[in-house]
């Protein structure tokens, strides 16, 4: 017997470590991304104790799940009583643990630089960053980080662990004496209990997973969550994509989506046709003799990762906008607009499609449903009014399938910037923005038709290279900002690159706007995402504010526009149409910004749907949800349930429930 006692010892103390190692992780973790979330051990000390104590639940679970096969191997070698067969269990837990041990630590390596860039634990988002464009994330990673060092430190790592572990499972003698049947029935009995408590996380009537908020502060809730669970439920929300979740049916329409378009219009059922729903969204701008007799050309930018929360510190010293400032004190800029998600596909997605992305969806355009043209397309109301519709792109149309995304929603031609014959300098990902901005201007240039011009940016994004010859403006960091920077260094060169952008944007408006077509051209602005990967961002909206801008002529202006309003991506084309098209008929989730009802707009962000007021986070899978309220900092703040937050979840599943019957129902194969 005590050749075993020694064996559940060791056994126990590798586990022991192992465990010590993720809460030591979750301490560096806490340590370096919470150090300006606004919470100190001195003011929130049970806050934090408890997350941490959570997490240490969650590191418990991973360690049980590791646990179930060497536990079901050990249990029938001993309850058969095989003495010699445990020599050989005892090699396979080295090699079993080096690999499962070596493997999480790869992960927390992972998880960490991963939430740099995307303020959230491992995700879905992860396959976003494997179906990305290879040659540019190598360049990208090459530029940030020394891989030599990282692959020799986690090679050192796995030697490191594996001497651990051959010391630590190391027996003179194998020669295993088993107890009687009774007592390895109950040992047997006790390892299975402790294993699946483990695994489980609870003894209460719900698994972990399901009760792993703690706070209303969203990092603290971060903070306790494990990679690997994160890592895990992404893998779960991909196996469910392939299957096509029927959103329709998730969100409790099935057998009656006709009441999903009246509870998304807030009209009554018999409102609604019986058959060919989505005629119930056809809207049609106002007639308007200006526009019959000058159809405007537009312009629309997709500026990468353009975020809103850094434009409030622009000054003389920190001079992050360039010349885009000039533009935004004479135009219209709506401040409190956010983006679809963390990443450009999604914005394409709502700006192509004029529907709302539906939680841990499929991106259409790396699917079939890429090769339908639907009725709802965005370009479809510029084409039936003669518009020529370009989609100019800074790099290789063929990334994420771009190209044939654009051309099946109507634009007629496709340029990848990049592949144009002339030799543009580029980036890692695309020519840099003045050159994609010239080509832009030739387009406009090419002949007398109204024209939409769609144009994706490519430099603001990692490993932020711009041209050497650039001469930049001041970039004094404020103190205010620099208490809030994760990475001095990192964030001076973001910050440069950020100027960049904004700086060619503001050089090809001006240049627009000093041509023969200045006064015959609209042009809006935003960006595909958030920046927020170089400091910390305080408050859930503010982290995924972009700013959405307009340039629009006197004879086109609207009066009086309330820019206090709440926006995002899908509200772009509606306001588009009926600033430049006259009597055009289109179908689109979204509204118009300046129409009366964008007082009361509410917006969705994946899972979260919120009006100016109140917010939810609804998981649509389980139900279940958490209630919101804005503070006077625009930060969320939970609340007990009210009114309006049924009339947000309401909207929520109606307008997931719409967006997939169209997108599944709808539309002609190309």
């Amino acid at each position: 017997m005590k050749q075993l006692h020694a064996l559940f010892f060791k056994i126990f103390y590798i586990n022991f470590i192992f465990l010590i190692l993720m809460s030591a992780y979750r301490f560096v973790f806490f340590s370096y991304y919470g150090k300006n979330s606004g919470l100190t051990w001195s003011k929130n000390l049970l806050e934090i104790l408890n997350a941490f104590f959570m997490g240490l639940r969650f590191d418990l679970s991973v360690i049980g799940i590791v646990n179930v096969l060497p536990a079901v191997i050990f249990i029938i070698v001993f309850l058969t009583g095989i003495s010699f067969a445990l020599k050989y269990f005892i090699l396979f837990l080295r090699h079993y643990y080096l690999l499962c041990i070596g493997t999480i630590v790869v992960l927390f390596f992972i998880d960490f630089n991963f939430y740099a860039y995307f303020k959230d634990h491992l995700n879905i988002l992860i396959y976003g960053v494997l179906e990305d464009d290879t040659s540019a994330l190598m360049k990208t990673f090459g530029s940030d980080y020394n891989l030599f060092l990282i692959f020799f430190s986690l090679f050192l790592t796995f030697v490191s662990i594996f001497i651990f572990l051959k010391k630590t499972l190391k027996f003179k003698t194998y020669d295993f004496k088993f107890p009687k049947f009774l007592n390895k029935f109950l040992i047997s009995l006790t390892i299975s209990t402790i294993i699946f408590a483990s695994a489980r996380g609870t003894f209460g009537k719900l698994p972990l997973g399901d009760c792993a908020t703690i706070s209303s502060n969203a990092f603290l809730n971060q903070t306790a969550i494990n990679c690997v669970y994160t890592l895990q439920m992404a893998i779960d929300h991909r196996n469910e994509e392939k299957k096509e979740i029927n959103y329709v049916h998730v969100s409790g329409y099935k057998n009656n989506i006709r009441l999903a378009f009246a509870d998304f219009l807030n009209e009554s059922l018999k409102s609604i046709p019986e058959s060919v729903f989505e005629n119930s969204l056809i809207r049609t701008t106002p007639f308007k003799q200006r526009l019959e007799e000058k159809r405007p050309s537009v312009i629309f930018i997709l500026a990468e990762s353009l975020g809103g929360d850094i434009i409030k510190y622009n000054s003389d010293s920190f001079n992050v906008l360039g010349e885009l400032k000039k533009h935004f004190d004479k135009d219209i800029v709506f401040n409190n607009f956010i983006s679809e998600e963390k990443v450009t596909p999604s914005a394409l997605e709502a700006l192509f499609l004029n529907i709302q992305l539906r939680p841990s969806a499929f991106y259409v355009a790396q699917s079939r449903y890429v090769y339908k043209k639907y009725p709802f397309a965005s370009m479809l109301a510029y084409k039936e009014k003669g518009y020529e519709t370009v989609f100019i792109y800074g790099g290789n149309a063929a990334w994420r399938n771009s190209g044939t995304f654009a051309i099946s929603c109507g634009f007629d031609k496709v340029i990848s910037a990049d592949l144009a014959k002339k030799n543009y300098p580029k980036g890692a990902w695309g020519v840099y923005d003045e050159y994609l901005f010239n080509i832009a201007f030739e387009v406009l240039n090419q002949n007398d038709k109204p024209k939409f011009i769609f144009i994706l940016t490519t430099t603001n994004h990692p490993p932020y290279n711009i041209p050497s010859d650039y001469k930049k403006h001041s970039l004094e960091i404020p103190n205010q900002l620099k208490e809030r920077i994760l990475n001095l260094e990192k964030a001076k060169k973001r910050f440069v690159v950020y100027q960049y952008c904004a700086e060619m944007v503001g050089r090809f408006i001006s240049k627009v706007k000093n041509s023969k077509f200045g006064q015959n051209v609209i042009i809006g602005l935003s960006g595909d995402h958030s920046f927020n990967d170089a400091y910390s961002v305080r408050g859930w909206f503010n982290s995924h504010k972009v700013p959405f801008y307009l340039y629009v002529p006197d004879d086109f202006k609207p009066q009086n526009p309330n820019l206090d309003i709440l926006g995002s991506h899908l509200d772009v084309m509606p306001t588009l149409y009926n600033l430049s098209l006259s009597n055009a008929k289109f179908i689109s989730e979204g509204i118009n910004l300046f129409s009366k009802e964008a007082s009361s707009n509410s917006v969705m962000y994946l899972n979260y749907i919120m009006d100016k007021n109140l917010a939810v986070c609804y998981d649509i899978f389980r139900r279940s949800c958490a209630y919101y309220a804005f503070d006077e900092n625009t930060d969320l703040v939970e609340v007990k349930e009210e009114r309006g937050h049924k009339k947000l979840i309401k909207k929520f599943l109606s307008m997931c429930a719409i967006s997939d019957y169209l997108l599944k129902n709808t539309g002609e194969n190309i």
